[in-house]
């Protein structure tokens, strides 16, 4: 039951996506970190992602808690985080879980100087947390960790690039210690580039940086963190003015003695109060004024004399400044004893480093051998599950092939008979279909023969009536000459015989159109311009192919009347002199 409910919640936890910009107990830790409140963040990592019955808010946890494990330089438990960070997210197969486990190996691999590893890493864990909203928070710091890499390498140039992405998603992020963070690196960036070309342009970028970092400060809810964010920006700006010119200086001491009333009396800044000390020291070895600047000197330097938990580089900053001091002083003695107690210390710093670095490189490499056995496990686990799968397989594929054998001996004997009533049976029916073509064929001719008789029958009908007709026409033109010879006119009676005219030529053209049903409208087609009913009275007489002698006689008219009217009917259908009117009427496609 404990392993069905286990994988339950990893079953829920594939859905469950961090969008880290939201996740306030994944920044309270961030948070603890910068202010190096480790015993908080350790805490909050425990009760709030490790203990977590979602598997995601666990690789976050251990994730995490590897970072803890760096500031307590220990590189087993360090390890042994990152790598149950990775189990469960190869469990949960989601991309966002499998980013952090990428984003905890590279900040492992930079601390071990393994640059392919850390690049391969951080660009891995960059193109995941980009194909994904919200995740500004991210994003920000694993930029900041890529712009570490480069400046530590002379080969990569494009160092702005990454400050400015880190900066861009802290704001989008909209956490203000992020982005004070990143804020105050980009000012550190530009005095850098300032100090190196002296170009104007980066101190102005490196003021409004630090400006900017300001500005954020006061949103900093968190005590300690905001009183570090404070003196980072003391310390930043000071630093700046201290570069400059000697007129800068006084306000160079202003901001560092600030910093001492935030600092002094907590042991939580004890570093940066030794720093402090140290850059006042050198503002005043600017201004010539080395009693104070010893004095400030020493003060340093009592801080950090035994105490392990300040960094051996700010130590040996202040010993070398110190040494200076009584070299100007002509006090060659405590000049002497300074550098020898810096070159001890560099000593101290390089066995401890170098015990530090084999310890964790041999973590690192026996990590790798156990990932290499496990994974070469593994793979021969894999190609035995293959192996035994084609075995199952082809077993499987045999006993089948061996029924399918079976089942077709069986019915072969069938299909063939079956085989053989079919043809029988496309034999017969080719022969009835046959002896039904030819009965169709004999049906259609016999229809062909009826409608051509049909046709014939008509065209009498059509000439029959059309002659009818004109004759009906000339007696009623003959009783219109005798009514106008008598001078008495009934016009009523005079206009319906000529409408009775006019009727009649469309009962001629009725009987046209049950010939050819398309060949007043085929005429009307060829012709832009306009055919009276005289014209299609002549085209259907031509078309029932009479000569002008007989289209005279019907329509009583001079034979003369009724070449000028076909020519003039062959100028309407755009005919040459040479073509006959009579073979383009005629052959009409219709």
């Amino acid at each position: 039951m404990k392993k069905i409910f286990y994988f339950i919640l990893l079953f829920i936890s594939s859905f469950y996506s961090s969008q880290s910009d939201f996740d306030i107990d994944q920044q309270k830790v961030y948070t603890h970190l910068y202010s190096k409140e480790i015993e908080k963040a350790k805490y909050l990592i425990k009760t709030k992602f490790i203990d977590s019955k979602i598997a995601s808010k666990k690789i976050i946890g251990y994730v995490y808690l590897s970072d803890y494990y760096s500031f307590t330089e220990n590189e087993v438990e360090k390890v042994n985080a990152l790598e149950k960070a990775e189990k469960i997210a190869l469990q949960t197969k989601n991309e966002l879980d499998m980013g952090y486990a990428q984003l905890g190996y590279a900040r492992y691999y930079q601390s071990l100087n393994k640059n392919d590893l850390f690049i391969k890493s951080v660009n891995n864990a960059i193109t995941i947390f980009s194909r994904h909203s919200d995740e500004n928070f991210i994003l920000s710091q694993l930029y900041f960790l890529r712009y570490n890499y480069k400046s530590k390498n002379s080969l990569e140039q494009d160092l702005r690039q990454d400050y400015i992405k880190a900066n861009e998603y802290a704001v989008r992020s909209k956490n203000s210690v992020l982005i004070n963070f990143t804020y105050s690196n980009l000012g550190y960036y530009y005095k850098n580039k300032f100090n190196e070309t002296h170009d104007k342009k980066y101190l102005d970028s490196a003021k409004v940086s630090y400006q900017n970092s300001l500005r954020f400060i006061s949103s900093i809810k968190d005590t300690k963190a905001n009183k570090r964010a404070q003196i980072v920006y003391y310390l930043n700006y000071g630093s700046l003015l201290n570069s400059l010119t000697p007129d800068s200086y006084e306000k160079c001491l202003e901001l560092y003695h600030k910093i001492l009333k935030i600092s002094e009396n907590d042991n939580a800044f004890k570093d940066i109060t030794a720093l402090t000390y140290n850059n006042i020291g050198s503002a005043y070895e600017n201004l010539n004024k080395i009693e104070l600047a010893e004095e400030n000197y020493l003060k340093a330097y009592t801080l950090t004399k035994d105490d392990k938990n300040i960094y051996t580089i700010h130590k040996l900053i202040i010993l070398n400044n110190l040494s200076r001091i009584y070299e100007n002083k002509k006090q060659f003695v405590k000049a002497l004893a300074i550098e020898r107690e810096a070159k001890e210390l560099i000593k101290e710093d390089d066995k401890k480093q170098f015990s530090n670095n084999t310890n964790a490189l041999e973590i690192f490499y026996k990590t790798e051998q156990k990932n290499q056995k496990i994974k070469q496990l593994e793979d021969k686990n894999k190609n035995f599950a293959k192996q035994r799968f084609y075995f199952i397989s082809m077993t499987l594929l045999a006993i089948l092939g061996l029924v399918l054998l079976f089942f077709i001996f069986r019915f072969r004997l069938k299909i063939n008979r079956q085989k053989t009533n079919l043809l029988e049976a496309a034999k017969n029916k080719a022969e009835l279909i046959l002896q039904l073509e030819k009965q169709e064929k004999a049906r259609l001719k016999a229809e062909q023969e009826l409608l051509t008789v049909q046709q014939e029958q008509l065209q009498k009908k059509a000439l029959a009536t059309s002659l009818h007709l004109d004759y009906k026409n000339k007696f009623i033109k003959d009783l219109k000459d005798s009514i106008t010879e008598k001078g008495d006119i009934n016009f009523e009676k005079i206009l319906k015989e000529d409408q009775l005219n006019d009727n009649d030529f469309y009962e001629i053209e009725n009987v046209i159109e049950q010939v050819h049903p398309n060949f007043f409208k085929r005429l009307k087609e060829l012709t832009k311009a306009k055919l009276s009913n005289l014209d299609l009275k002549y085209a259907s007489y031509i078309y029932l192919n009479m000569d002008n002698q007989q289209i005279a006689n019907i329509l009583k008219a001079d034979p003369k009347t009724v070449r000028v009217t076909k020519y003039r009917l062959k100028l309407k259908f755009g005919l040459t002199k040479d073509e006959s009117l009579q073979n383009f009427i005629q052959n009409l496609d219709l």
